[in-house]
């Protein structure tokens, strides 16, 4: 009389089995649910870097652009200055000039204001007001001519610190502009009357990385 096999071991073996696939898949469904979320997070993190470096650019050409605006701006100021200083009047020309000075200004500001953090943003008036009452009294033919080198003056402070700023903010190397915030300093910026150019305010528009 041949042996009988248990009933219960094919059962063990049977649940054993299962046991085992089902393990498997579950051990699978963790690696592919961990793949998925390493996969997830490099992919943020690509993500973020491009928005990162969009932003950086889009900052960065911002900047510039104003930058640029205000500097040709103060050209045509200093030379509108002189003229005024001297007790004569602006001709046609310097009029229509200045005029388009001030309005290629005003249009620079818009990216600069949706862009730039806040620590920029607040520094932005403090560059381009003076230069716009600077206008004004220039414009006024009749205008008093006396305050015109304290619109200067605070216009250059002002351009500097805000320049730092933005300088700061694309991680590039700024000039320390702390002194500018107390008494004006003397021999910091040709923007003495001694000179007889235009004051610097320029520096290379900042190159995108």
């Amino acid at each position: 009389m041949g042996s009988q096999v248990p009933v219960w071991i094919p059962i063990v073996v049977a649940l054993l089995g299962l046991a085992g696939v089902l393990l498997t898949q579950v051990l699978s469904g963790r690696r592919e649910a961990r793949r998925m979320t390493e996969e997830t997070a490099r992919e943020e993190r690509r993500w973020q870097r491009e928005r990162e470096a969009r932003t950086h650019e889009t900052r960065a050409e911002a900047y510039a652009l104003l930058l640029g605006a205000l500097e040709a701006f103060d050209g045509v100021l200093f030379q509108a200055r002189a003229v005024r200083e001297a007790g004569d009047r602006l001709d046609e020309h310097q009029v229509t000039e200045l005029r388009g000075v001030r309005s290629e200004t005003q249009h620079a500001l818009g990216p600069v204001a949706l862009h730039a953090p806040e620590a920029v943003r607040r520094l932005v008036s403090d560059a381009a007001l003076p230069r716009m009452r600077l206008t004004t009294m220039l414009l006024d033919a009749d205008g008093d001519t006396t305050k015109t080198r304290a619109a200067w003056d605070a216009g250059q402070r002002g351009y500097r610190v805000m320049r730092a700023r933005m300088r700061q903010d694309l991680g590039f190397d700024a000039e320390p502009v702390e002194e500018l915030f107390g008494a004006q300093p003397t021999g910091v910026s040709a923007s003495s009357e001694s000179t007889s150019e235009p004051a610097e305010t320029t520096s290379r528009p900042p190159e995108i990385v």
